[in-house]
């Protein structure tokens, strides 16, 4: 995590592979430790014929600019070449690829487990390894049961959920191959989770969002509402390939984004004179995982503005992999903690 700053303005990079490490390597005392392999983040360019392939597939109009594109292109733009030098420095020698081993079809039971130790322990599915990492807590629950569950979960500091929006990329996705795509939720679903009931005054709730509007609106107008929840900062997360670029263009409303959206929130009561570190921050910038809605973790940089950022409790929902001092719940809760993706290191 490294903090860049332009005359008045603020980007967290982050560095995903970094941050995994050290929440494992502050929760366990083992010599054995896991580290996901750089290899992950070989987000390339696109190569000409995709680019124009993405383009033969889009019937909208042709590229509208507007005064919003204007302003983050120039917000961005100072910051560019800093977070070039740093995807160069932490990952230039692992630009190679690797088996995709995630895109194989995995039928996860329903289960749920934890581990109260200092050391990671393993656990096998379908042939393959399993780590899960200390003081960590898991449901392999669908999300609409959540209810079921609700008298074992308690009032949580830190929230974050990526939720699985209904999504036309995904739908093609789906007619590929299914294990490509996640099981997407329409609103009113993803609305009846009862966040109101795991939160309390000082929680943080984090939603990753897509840019479709009415994502967006359902959001600010019906989810936080209903969950008692006020907004502290709303932010974009940039996404940059192997060569320090953007992914893709900044373009009018209605076209593929190389960004997603970031709504930070606490309780509607909260005062919100404390969380002014969080609003400095202008916006967050990485190298993306090339494992689709594989998100960078927040809880290293967020954990300074709750109560107590040491022995904080954490609860992820639509979670894929496991976290020290999380409690994480959705349908593929071991999805990316296959020990395949991981290399063993030696403290």
């Amino acid at each position: 995590m490294h903090k860049i700053i332009h005359e008045n303005h603020n980007c967290l990079y982050l560095n995903h592979v970094k941050l995994i490490e050290q929440q494992y390597a502050e929760f366990t005392h083992d010599k054995e430790r896991y580290k996901l392999k750089p290899e992950l983040f070989n987000f390339k360019p696109k190569t000409a014929a995709e680019d124009k392939n993405v383009g033969s597939q889009n019937k909208r109009k042709a590229d509208a600019e507007n005064e919003e594109c204007e302003e983050l292109k120039k917000l961005i733009q100072p910051f560019r070449e800093e977070i070039q030098n740093l995807i160069h420095q932490e990952y230039v020698k692992y630009l190679e690829n690797i088996p995709r081993t995630w895109e194989e079809k995995l039928d996860f039971p329903k289960f749920h487990g934890a581990n109260g130790t200092t050391d990671f322990q393993t656990t096998k599915f379908q042939e393959h390894d399993f780590i899960i990492p200390p003081y960590c807590k898991f449901y392999n629950h669908n999300i609409n049961d959540v209810r079921q569950i609700l008298p074992e979960l308690e009032k949580y500091d830190l929230i974050i959920m990526d939720m699985p929006w209904q999504n036309k990329y995904i739908k093609r996705l789906k007619k590929v191959r299914d294990s490509l795509a996640y099981h997407m939720l329409d609103n009113d679903s993803l609305q009846n989770i009862p966040i109101q009931e795991m939160i309390h005054a000082n929680s943080l709730v984090v939603l990753w969002c897509t840019n479709a509007p009415q994502h967006l609106n359902a959001v600010q107008n019906d989810f936080l509402p209903k969950w008692n929840l006020q907004i502290v900062h709303t932010l974009k997360w940039f996404k940059f390939n192997t060569e320090g670029n953007l992914i893709s263009p900044i373009k009018a409303q209605g076209y593929k984004q190389p960004f997603e959206t970031v709504f930070i929130t606490c309780h509607k009561n909260r005062n919100l004179n404390n969380l002014d570190g969080i609003k400095s921050i202008d916006f967050i910038a990485s190298l993306p995982s090339i494992i689709h809605s594989h998100k960078p973790p927040l809880a290293m940089w967020l954990r300074e503005f709750l109560d107590d950022s040491v022995h904080f409790k954490g609860l992820e929902i639509f979670a894929r992999y496991l976290q020290p001092q999380f409690t994480s719940i959705g349908l593929e809760v071991l999805k990316l903690m296959d020990k395949r993706l991981y290399n063993k290191i030696q403290s």
